[in-house]
């Protein structure tokens, strides 16, 4: 379990982590997200000792992560995938982290399989691709078989069967009753993996909670299609509704389904889907992080 409690950081007078308190629990996949800047690398940076914080701990398993006395059994960590000799072979790279570690040398081999590496592992690891390099370190995070992983951005460079796998992986670690905690900009595949979520944004929390929890605070809708589209979008907002077109269908905000079904009969439009739409984990963090990005870019009518 990771434990995060009123977490703070400045650089140069600016703050990048402010109060930050939040649990990482074992038995699921928890994703952290956030937009760029919002302090993600720097709060997983605290939480394995390589930043001090200003203020607030962090700690695994009850104790800071300079305080375990076998940092590799207690916490993996994949935070900077390049980080390795590139004129080391990968199980080699395994081999020495195990030895420095008092972890028994088998494990590399072991590692190397579970991330589907074991076939080049006799080669350097310059000549890897970034995939490649992810996976790698990925096998280094297992490398003494800890109850927490810590994975920072895993799925960049994977091709769509590495996605696929990563995926699967983690939540198979989660169902071990591993901590699986996983920082991602791709907001579709962290609503296909995550069971929790962190979510932060100019170094405070905006949300902790299940993934249904936090697409819940965003208004669903009510997905309509009809070849009287305009006669019904007239009626619906004259009952107060919110429209948005998508197509030749209407996505109606702040009506509920029956609701709409009754406008459309009273109306005479025939109906080819009446459906309700939950807001997806996009649609949501967009909204409830809106004003706490620190780039937005401008668009341009053409």
């Amino acid at each position: 379990m990771i434990e995060v409690r009123s977490l703070t950081k400045r650089f140069r007078g600016c703050p990048a982590v402010e109060d930050l308190s939040f649990d990482v629990r074992p038995g699921a996949v928890t994703g952290f997200l956030g937009p760029n800047g919002s302090g993600k690398t720097t709060t997983a940076r605290m939480i394995l000792g390589l930043t001090d914080p200003d203020a607030g701990t962090a700690t695994i398993a009850g104790r800071r992560y300079r305080d375990l006395a076998h940092p590799l059994r207690e916490i993996g960590a994949l935070i900077n995938p390049g980080a390795v000799d590139p004129a080391r072979s990968a199980l080699d790279h395994l081999r020495w982290l195990a030895a420095a570690n008092r972890i028994p040398v088998g494990r590399a081999e072991l590692v190397l399989g579970q991330v589907g590496l074991d076939a080049v592992g006799g080669r350097r690891v310059g000549a890897f691709s970034l995939g490649m390099r992810q996976r790698l370190g990925i096998a280094a995070a297992l490398i003494g078989d800890p109850p927490v992983l810590l994975l920072d951005e895993p799925i960049n460079g994977l091709d769509p069967e590495g996605i696929h796998w990563i995926r699967t992986f983690m939540r198979s670690l989660a169902d071990e009753g591993r901590t699986v905690f996983v920082s991602s900009h791709l907001m579709s595949e962290m609503a296909l993996t995550a069971h929790e979520l962190v979510v932060i944004g100019r170094g405070r929390l905006i949300a902790a909670e299940s993934m249904a929890s936090f697409t819940a605070r965003v208004d669903s809708s009510v997905r309509v299609r009809t070849p009287q589209l305009d006669v019904l979008a007239a009626a619906l907002e004259q009952e107060g509704a919110t429209l948005w077109r998508s197509g030749d269908a209407l996505d109606v905000v702040g009506m509920p389904i029956e609701q709409v079904g009754s406008v459309a009969a009273r109306v005479g439009a025939v109906l080819y889907e009446l459906s309700p739409q939950q807001a997806s984990l996009e649609d949501a963090f967009m909204h409830l992080t809106a004003q706490s990005c620190e780039y937005t870019a401008a668009v341009e009518a053409a």
